[in-house]
């Protein structure tokens, strides 16, 4: 019976102390993890590279935008300067219409209005309305001779009305004017003055 029972005895595996660790498989390396680095890597090495070959494209993407960022910078000078010279040629264009529209009253010969026209020009450029600018500086000189008229007309007739009055030489009737003012007169000396011009 002892024959039989070391029979019916199940073997166990020999396991082999110096070969403890499992074969890696195939196209790994012998000494590499059995996890990846970063997920994604093998090897440190691997991983170098990649750090490298990053830095690398980076660079060239730097020296890319950089580039473009001349190139655009470039054009924004040049799409400004092309605006600027189309300013300048409506502004010309402007003037040149507005100078051959008002030659024959020969406003452009007044260096006053030449002046003004121009300080008009600079606050507000291609966009000054000509007609309507000197529509009203007309109105604004027209008025101002009429002022000045209409003064002159009623200092003329004031001068004539006192030219035409007489005065008398004696002192009943003179206008000699009072050496007080009428606040300052007592009730008497209103008397007089009133005594005398009346």
């Amino acid at each position: 019976m002892e024959e039989i029972q070391e029979q019916n005895t199940v073997q166990e595996p020999e396991i082999n102390s110096d070969n403890s660790q499992a074969q890696p498989a195939e196209g790994q390396a012998q000494n590499a993890p059995s996890e990846l680095i970063l997920g994604k890597f093998k090897t440190v090495d691997d991983l170098s590279k990649a750090y490298q070959e990053l830095e690398k494209h980076q660079g060239i993407q730097s020296a890319e935008l950089g580039l473009l960022r001349q190139n655009s910078a470039a054009l924004n000078n040049i799409t400004q300067a092309w605006d600027k010279q189309k300013q300048v040629k409506n502004a010309e264009k402007a003037l040149r219409e507005t100078a051959e529209k008002y030659n024959t009253p020969q406003y452009f010969q007044d260096p006053s209005f030449r002046e003004m026209y121009r300080e008009a020009f600079l606050a507000l450029g291609d966009k000054l309305d000509a007609d309507r600018f000197i529509n009203l500086l007309e109105g604004y000189v027209s008025s101002r001779i009429f002022a000045s008229e209409r003064a002159k007309a009623e200092k003329a007739e004031t001068d004539k009305v006192i030219d035409t009055m007489s005065f008398s030489k004696n002192e009943k009737n003179s206008l000699t004017p009072p050496k007080k003012r009428l606040d300052e007169m007592t009730q008497k000396e209103v008397d007089e003055l009133l005594e005398r011009l009346i």
